[in-house]
């Protein structure tokens, strides 16, 4: 005679025999058991023998391999073998059938990289994750299912997309470029930064605004053009937030590779180091912007290009112009900078005060970087042999040949002999002008730059006395 099958609760109160499955689904907060499943309830009640029981039908073996009876979720339903008759479901830790291989789908995934948390936090650099070699890094793509997908592997084992390598490189301060116009500046010799930027080359580009948005556009409104030259434009601007207007020069042509961006940069530099005096145009910001380099410039009225001046100007105004202008050099020199580009499109007017701009071609008087003269016209005969032992006299023809053009009313020539008179200091007379005035103009186009004064000189010459007098009553 068969004996009677324990209950379920009988089985529930001996713990420390055979286990059973309601074991395992009792909750651990405050022990609330959970409701016996189907198949729960099957297992309480005892088999007729050690193989399956007759009543097993192919229903309950589904349900053994459905996701109620596994609690994980369904992505993928298991294909598992028959199971064996010999299988004792008195055992306790069955073990679980593994999931096979995710099949990959058609299905375009989000391109994912691997971050090491611990050490991005850890870092005393807020943003700045100090990755790997990224030259041995590899890209990760999402290849659509047409035979065997390929997927490019790290030499770390793990993958790369090429967004995450812009990321890499976006999320890295930009460098700090040494000024080579401020000496003593050893603070910049080591960036710690170097080895992942030299990887970054190719995706930390010189263009800012790549999430859409246009620094130039979002801060200034655009009033209209002002100036163009050879490589950059110059627009009136309104700044937004301020309600001021500016001037913004920004480069013609996209600067791609790394040695033009440098050239461009010289200009940005140069006026940064020199910092304020009230005869040189300001300099509030420049940035990079879709490979453009844009300078935040002081207004200014106007040039003292011929070309637009409507009136040629007096002695007296050309004497004041004169004067100004070589505060201005003198200022510039005894910061060991040379201009190399003085001439009347150069020099700009702001409520009667004359400013020295277009620091394109400035370089330093000890030949410590390359040199580049400006507008033939405007340089001695030395600078165009490619002499550069007195760049600061340079600057002391270009302002003499500069003042010359603008009392005499007309462009200097770019050549022919009135262009080779001029280099030896031979200068026709100036009718209606003192000779004192004309004397020191030809003193300034000297053929000797030895013999030229200096800066300071010119600005302490008497002829500008009546000049200081009046700039001292006011």
């Amino acid at each position: 005679m068969r004996k009677k099958a324990p209950s379920g609760n009988t089985k529930r109160r001996r713990r420390g025999g055979a286990g059973t499955f309601s074991t395992h689904f009792m909750v651990q907060l405050d022990q609330v058991p959970l409701k016996p499943s189907r198949f729960q309830n099957l297992l309480d009640s005892k088999p007729q023998s050690d193989s399956m029981p007759l009543d097993f039908d192919a229903d309950d073996k589904e349900f053994i391999l459905s996701q109620d009876f596994f609690c994980t979720p369904d992505y993928i339903t298991p294909e598992m073998p028959a199971i064996g008759s010999n299988l004792d479901w008195r055992k306790e830790n069955i073990e679980c059938p593994k999931s096979p291989e995710k099949v990959k789908t058609l299905t375009s995934k989000r391109q994912k990289f691997d971050v090491d948390l611990k050490t991005s936090f850890g870092s005393p650099d807020i943003g700045y994750h100090p990755f790997g070699d990224l030259g041995n890094d590899t890209l990760r793509t999402d290849v659509m299912k047409t035979g065997s997908p390929v997927e490019l592997q790290s030499s770390r084992g793990g993958y790369v997309s090429q967004s995450a390598v812009a990321l890499r490189c976006r999320v890295m301060p930009p460098p700090c470029l040494k000024n080579p116009y401020v000496k003593n500046a050893s603070y910049f010799d080591v960036d710690p930064f170097s080895n992942q930027r030299s990887k970054c080359a190719g995706y930390f580009s010189a263009g800012v605004g790549g999430d859409g948005l246009s620094r130039y556009r979002t801060d200034f409104q655009e009033i209209e053009k002002i100036g163009s030259g050879n490589f950059n434009h110059v627009f009136k601007v309104l700044k937004r937030i301020e309600g001021c207007m500016y001037a913004v020069k920004h480069s013609m042509k996209q600067l791609h590779q790394e040695t033009e961006r440098r050239k461009a940069l010289m200009e940005v530099q140069a006026l940064a180091a020199l910092g304020y005096h009230e005869n040189v145009v300001g300099y509030y910001s420049s940035w990079f912007e879709n490979e453009h380099l844009y300078i935040q410039l002081e207004l200014c009225d106007h040039s003292l290009s011929v070309n637009t001046l409507p009136k040629l100007l007096t002695q007296a105004e050309a004497l004041d112009a004169m004067y100004q202008i070589a505060k201005a050099l003198q200022f510039i020199h005894s910061r060991g900078i040379a201009h190399l580009d003085v001439k009347p499109d150069n020099i700009y007017v702001k409520e009667g005060v004359y400013k020295l701009g277009d620091f394109g071609c400035a370089t330093t008087i000890d030949k410590s970087l390359p040199v580049e003269e400006g507008d033939a016209r405007y340089m001695p005969q030395e600078i165009l042999n490619e002499d550069y032992d007195n760049l600061d006299k340079v600057d002391i023809f270009s302002l003499g040949a500069s003042i010359y053009e603008i009392v005499k009313g007309s462009p200097l020539p770019e050549s022919g002999p009135h262009f080779l008179h001029l280099r030896k200091g031979k200068l026709p007379l100036l009718p209606g002008h003192s000779i004192q005035f004309q004397n020191l103009i030809k003193a300034m186009m000297d053929a000797d730059p030895a013999r030229r004064p200096s800066a300071r000189e010119v600005a302490q010459n008497p002829i500008f006395g009546r000049i200081q007098n009046n700039r001292k009553k006011f």
